[in-house]
């Protein structure tokens, strides 16, 4: 019979070697006991991880949609927060513009008017706010404020309507600069910045898409920026001196106001259903991915029964393998030799 024998330094590395391999095995094993998942998730799969690999995918895509959707959201009640106080704002500007100054007193135009361009000054700060450095009204060139500075846009206002002496053509030409088609050098060209054609789109859930829509160029919206602007004008020095045009142009501009109200509610309701839109997309993609994440759990969970009965083992093998090295650690040759 042939006997096979190794050397010491051989038998040395063979011990160690074993060693390592049952200390690996149970700090593999102690790590899924401690985490509840299978280290090695192929064998446990048996190759097909295809399934697993599909789960972790859409779970990545649901995670971006819930990233929209709460940016979405952010945006959405920072432009009904800014058409809330807009509204409320004009208003009351609007009916004072329309019902006060029934007398032809110069002290109460002039209140009046300074309040309009007061309030046409607060309108545009609100309409070139931010979230999250997007400018909310700006469409999808959201990186600027999308309006100049109303001290501007009454600045070109005065030249566009220099000379005019009567109300009825001032408000004439206010509403034609508001209204002008780009291109045309009104509203648009001159004192709006933001993008005209579409609005933000966001998908913020598998099959749903949102598009944020209202911007400071929205005729809703432009139609206060008018009513304001035209009765700021008169504290601007526009038709000094005629009392009379001058109350005709404050109520003409408080009228446009009050006419627009229900266009600007209007507005407000399709961005409150925007909102709701996305309260659902939330609600749907957080019920997909907490039952996504389940299935994926339960795939690599690891049965703790199992793996406690591994340790065991191991911890057998490498009480032995240290018995064993001991005893061979003792072997000397002049004991074999006696």
């Amino acid at each position: 019979m042939t006997v096979h024998s190794i050397g010491d330094q051989a038998r040395a590395f063979a011990l160690q070697a074993a060693s390592n391999r049952i200390k690996t095995t149970l700090s593999v094993l102690t790590s899924e006991l401690a985490s509840g998942e299978t280290a090695d998730l192929g064998a446990r799969l048996q190759g097909n991880t295809q399934g697993i690999a599909a789960i972790s995918s859409r779970l990545t895509m649901l995670a971006q949609f819930r990233q929209n959707a709460t940016e979405a959201a952010a945006q959405a009640k920072g432009v009904t927060d800014a058409l809330d106080s807009i509204r409320s704002l004009t208003g009351k500007v609007s009916l004072n513009l329309f019902v006060e100054p029934a007398e032809e007193s110069e002290t109460l135009i002039a209140v009046r008017s300074t309040e309009a361009a007061g309030a046409l000054e607060t309108v545009i700060n609100r309409l070139n706010g931010a979230v999250g450095q997007r400018y909310l009204f700006a469409g999808t060139e959201s990186d600027a404020p999308p309006l100049a500075s109303s001290a501007e846009i009454l600045s070109h206002l005065q030249t566009v309507t220099l000379g005019m002496a009567t109300a009825t053509d001032i408000m004439t030409a206010v509403s034609a600069w508001f209204d002008a088609a780009p291109g045309q050098g009104g509203f648009l060209d001159v004192a709006y910045g933001g993008s005209i054609a579409q609005g933000q789109t966001l998908a913020i859930g598998e099959d749903t898409k949102i598009v944020l829509a209202t911007t400071a160029a929205t005729p809703a919206i432009r139609e206060q920026l008018k009513g304001l602007a035209m009765a700021a004008l008169v504290s601007r020095g526009a038709l000094t001196g005629q009392l009379h045009e001058q109350r005709d142009l404050l109520q003409q501009g408080g009228k446009l106001m009050l006419d627009g109200s229900a266009s600007l509610a209007s507005e407000m309701a399709q961005v409150g259903y925007t909102q709701q839109l996305i309260e659902y997309a939330q609600t749907e993609g957080s019920a997909a991915t907490a039952t996504l994440e389940i299935v994926r759990n339960e795939i690599r969970q690891a049965d703790p029964y199992a793996t406690s009965t591994a340790i065991t083992e191991a911890e057998t093998h490498l009480d032995a393998l240290y018995a064993v090295t001991a005893r061979l650690s003792k072997l000397r040759l002049v004991d074999y030799l006696r």
